[in-house]
């Protein structure tokens, strides 16, 4: 009987004949046109019988088939048992994928090189081609009706329900009713429009970026092997110089802001020097996928797939450190997915520029400022730092000239001999060119000007390092005072009027237009990430640097565009401060979360700014911190923390606490942490929390590790130096960000499952050593059968009595508090590469259920594959202990949490509740919890039955918005594991 392996080599020669005979496949391992040849070692084996290995080796456009292990391969693709491996041959992307998440397959080597192989697969093999021809030709041009049919057509648009207030609150100067009660969407009809625009486009595959910084590398050098020994910064000056004075100047339709992040209505834009090559299979199925499908044209697939994915095959941030650190340990324990997933592979600019300088001082008065200092250094380095930011600064001024130019130009297609609305947008035009002759070159006056330079520096920004987390910052604190400005021009009621619906829609049309793109997703990332989008952050209220209010007219402006829109980004933050901020500021925040269903955040700033000054942050600078990403605090324009460095399963070093360093996931016999000894070596419960504690120990250093040598790469490839600029420190250090110019430098951990080894803890300490009631090796059998057997189903119904973490029971609180001291003391103890600390806060975006589907079960009674808890929230229960949860969170000591948490709860209103009787419920709860000390807060406001009926009818809920943890999401964007995750969230009523 022939093994496996003959079957899979045979299929191989199949592929090898096709390559061999036909030019239009030969291409795509030996291409003459762009020069890339495929050349690579790829092994494939199984770990259930390594005799089970066939090996591929392409070299100068032949491929070679050997049934057997070969030396040096460049990617080891391992299945874990034979029949996994059996199905290779017909293998789809998102199979593959769903394989390694689940380690049946793991690689050891160039993942670039598995992604290319696995195109060559669906490409020839699996002819994926074939079918995505057949749905270009059947997809259908969607019917949009322009603006002025929209104008003319009454859609209904439901009125929230909202309260009134007659009086201005905190520092509120000229709004009559800071809650702009009287506003509703339907009265601004190009916002209205816009949204509507948003509804109907899909998400397409932008290749622009990825095609110009692809070229200019190619021109000057990426890397030092291909030639190019220019300092750092001024390498990358050039290579985002290029990007911008390139970039095709668009306008959205109807949009008073000018630019756009792609040249798409709503599109990905697709960084190769970072984790874009994942795709590479999926060209040809991404727009047919299940999950977050893109639409994509033939000539961006030839685009990727000749010219651009070949290139960055070595180049790319994780290979290229994967080579420098010798492919070390703690790099393959990242490619497990189990453990812990690295972000600087992805992006680091989950962190907040320093707008308001930018804003003082304009472009100019930025590359002013930096020729001042090249001229005074003497040192090389430092001058071609300074020379790399000036020629990204030239590269905003570039792109900012060309829209100019491009609005103007489009204004002049606009005959005078048209209807009023085309007249209209002919003034939004001329107006978008006359801001864009002054701004962003110079500083700003009017709060258009304002919101247009800092949205056309958003876009360079998003230009130099991949949006994933890059944040806003607070906006309604820096654009009060040109709002202010505004006004005080303003002589009569009419005009106030006119100018407030001018500034809300400005603000609306900002929102819209920093949405306007979605991170390209491989579907890993559906599993991973579910429905997130870039989670970048805008915060408001809160106290100013000398501990005043600074919730002023913008924040309700702001909160007004929040509520009309209902965008999942921006992430909207709300910073309250008891005692200062006012109890109407708090009450409108909530009225906006549940006419929104999921936002804004809210945060405690007493215990956020205590939290930040006892890790050295100065007591003004402290008070200054806006929400990164999700809910992670940053001190803006001076702390550099990547924020979301990490996200670091907890549950996994308990896995293998229980499995003596064996985590049983990833393998049946290899051993990755240290042998703290079989279960019942464990004499003490004192004796488990020490093996518990070192296998912690074990994961955070490697994290640690693999961080910082990926902080390494990016000083080496990829520093910052426009994001530099906007930032106190690099100027004066005349060092980039990358490299230790900030301020402050800390890189932020997100630790995820606290609350499942709580109650972990609790379960094996009561049953197992406090009451004996069965030995731990036997708790440990029954959790390795997931509680399958009769005694295994019985022994749930006694864990389902014991107190868990959320029912205000001290000893859970008490274990828990000692595993949040230990893990923020050891990452404490750790230096990153730019000198700072590592600091842990307890959140997860999507990721506590990844984790959690890759983890087997606990002795707390959780299932294998099924989810952990999001961020700090308790597991969920049938009781009614909403007060018992609030309670066990607030009680933790939050200083040991300077990284935040989110704390969810999904709270819906009681059938005869009024408007105003849900709000005062709402202000009970929450007012409570900060009282008791609590940090951070989200609701849900969205009943269960809704979200199940959204699962049958995904069609009736596009817009439906849920908090994960920390950010907000589509429902029906969700894998359905995440659906189900938030669908079994105990749902409490405001009785």
């Amino acid at each position: 009987m022939a093994r496996v392996k003959q079957k899979i080599a045979n299929v191989f020669r199949l592929m090898k004949k096709t390559l061999d005979e036909d030019p239009n496949y030969t291409k795509e391992i030996y291409n003459e046109e762009t020069g890339h040849v495929f050349n690579s070692r790829i092994l494939f084996t199984t770990e259930e019988d390594e005799e089970e290995s066939v090996s591929i080796i392409f070299h100068e456009g032949n491929m070679e088939i050997i049934e057997d292990v070969i030396e040096n391969p460049s990617v080891t693709i391992k299945y874990k048992k034979v029949k996994d491996f059996k199905k290779l041959p017909r293998s789809k992307p998102e199979e593959v994928i769903n394989m390694m998440l689940k380690n049946e397959i793991h690689t050891i080597g160039n993942l670039s090189d598995m992604a290319k192989f696995f195109f060559l697969l669906c490409y020839i093999l699996l002819r994926h081609k074939d079918g995505f021809d057949q749905r270009q030709q059947e997809r259908e041009k969607k019917d949009i009706m322009d603006f002025e049919e929209f104008s003319n057509w009454k859609n209904g648009t439901e009125h929230m329900k909202n309260k009134s207030l007659g009086y201005k609150i905190d520092r509120v100067k000229y709004l009559d009713d800071p809650y702009l009660s009287e506003y509703t969407l339907s009265d601004f009809k190009q916002l209205e429009y816009l949204k509507y625009i948003r509804s109907m486009s899909d998400l397409e595959v932008c290749v622009e970026r990825a095609k110009l910084v692809t070229d200019i590398c190619k021109e000057i050098g990426y890397t030092p092997e291909d030639g190019n020994h220019e300092h750092p910064g001024l390498k990358m000056g050039k290579i985002v110089n290029y990007i911008l004075s390139e970039k095709t100047p668009m306008i959205q339709d109807w949009s008073i802001l000018p630019g756009t992040s792609t040249t798409k209505t709503l599109g990905t834009m697709i960084y190769p020097e970072f984790g874009a090559i994942i795709f590479w299979p999926e060209l040809y199925s991404i727009d047919a996928r299940e999950l977050n499908p893109h639409v994509i044209d033939q000539q961006a697939i030839d685009i990727l797939n000749y010219e651009v994915f070949p290139y960055w095959m070595d180049r790319n941030i994780r290979e290229y450190t994967r080579v420098l650190d010798n492919n070390a340990l703690s790099h393959r324990m990242d490619e497990h997915f189990v453990f812990y997933f690295m972000w600087k592979t992805q992006a680091i600019s989950h962190t907040i520029p320093g707008f308001p300088a930018f804003l003082q001082k304009g472009v100019n008065g930025l590359l002013q400022e930096i020729e001042e200092k090249e001229a005074s250094t003497s040192g090389e380095k430092k001058k071609d730092f300074y020379k790399g930011i000036q020629l990204v600064l030239e590269g905003v001024h570039n792109y900012s000239k060309n829209l100019g130019e491009h609005a103007r130009q489009k204004a002049q297609e606009i005959t005078e001999n048209t209807s009023e609305i085309m007249k209209q947008r002919k003034e939004d035009l001329l107006g978008m060119s006359s801001v864009l002759s002054r701004v962003p070159a110079e500083p700003p006056e009017t709060l258009e000007e304002a919101i247009t330079s800092i949205w056309i520096m958003w876009i360079a920004l998003t230009q130099e390092n991949p949006h994933m987390g890059l944040s806003l910052g607070r906006l309604d604190h820096w654009l009060q005072p040109y709002f202010e400005a505004d006004m005080k021009k303003i002589t009569s009621q009419e005009e106030k009027d006119e100018y407030i619906r001018r500034a809300i829609e400005l603000m609306g049309n900002f929102f819209m237009r920093v949405s306007d793109q979605a991170p390209l997703v491989p579907d890993v990332g559906n599993h991973l990430f579910g429905g997130s989008s870039q989670d970048f952050a805008l915060t408001i209220g809160g106290v100013d640097k000398d501990g005043h209010t600074a919730v002023c007219d913008m924040t309700f402006i702001i909160l007004k565009v929040t509520e009309m829109l209902q965008l999942r980004d921006p992430n909207m933050n709300a910073r309250y401060c008891p005692g200062v901020n006012s109890k109407e500021y708090l009450d409108r925040l909530l009225e906006v979360n549940i006419n929104t269903h999921a936002t804004p955040s809210i945060h405690n700033d007493l215990k956020m700014i205590e939290a930040l000054t006892k890790i050295g942050i100065k007591l003004e600078d402290a008070r200054t911190w806006a929400a990164t990403g999700c809910v992670e605090p940053t001190i803006c324009g001076k702390h550099f923390g990547h924020t979301n460095s990490m996200m670091y399963n907890m549950v996994a070093a308990m896995e293998m606490t229980l499995n003596n360093g064996i985590h049983p996931i990833v393998s049946d016999t290899q051993v990755f942490g240290p042998q703290t000894g079989d279960v019942s070596d464990f004499k003490t419960f004192d004796a488990f929390i020490d093996a518990f504690q070192k296998q912690l120990h074990f994961i955070i250093e490697k994290s640690v590790e693999i961080n910082n040598y990926l902080g390494t790469t990016h000083q080496l490839l990829h520093p910052s130096p426009l994001l530099s600029s906007l930032y106190e420190g690099p100027l004066d250090k005349g060092k980039d960000l990358v490299d230790g110019g900030a301020i402050y430098n800390t890189s932020g951990v997100a630790m995820i499952g606290l609350a499942d080894i709580i109650d972990t803890l609790k379960v094996v300490k009561t049953l197992a050593y406090d009451t004996k009631e069965i030995s731990f090796k036997e708790l440990n059998q029954h959790v390795a059968n997931n509680f399958s057997t009769p005694e295994g189903e019985l022994l749930l119904k006694r864990i389902d009595s014991i107190p868990k973490f959320g029912m205000d029971d001290s000893e859970t609180i008490s274990i828990g508090q000692d595993i949040i001291d230990y893990v923020y003391d050891d990452f404490y103890s750790f230096e990153n590469y730019r000198g700072g600390r590592y600091l842990v806060g307890f959140w997860s975006m999507s990721n506590h259920v990844a984790f959690g589907t890759l983890s087997g079960a606990l002795p707390n009674g959780r299932k294998a594959n099924k989810p952990f808890t999001p961020g700090l929230t308790p597991v969920p229960s049938d009781k009614d202990v909403l007060i018992e949860n609030i309670r066990s969170v607030a009680a933790l000591d939050t200083v040991k949490m300077p990284n935040n948490l989110a704390f969810n709860i999904k709270l819906v209103p009681g059938a005869h509740d009024t408007h105003e009787e849900t709000i005062d419920q709402f202000y009970g709860y929450t007012q409570s919890y900060f009282d008791l000390g609590g940090m951070q807060i989200q609701f849900n406001v969205v009943s269960t039955d809704t979200l199940r009926d959204a699962m049958k009818n995904p069609e009736n809920y596009g817009w439906l918005m849920v908090r994960i943890s920390g950010y907000n999401a589509y429902f029906v964007d969700l894998n359905k594991d995440l659906q189900m995750e938030i669908i079994e969230r105990t749902e409490f009523k405001t009785h």
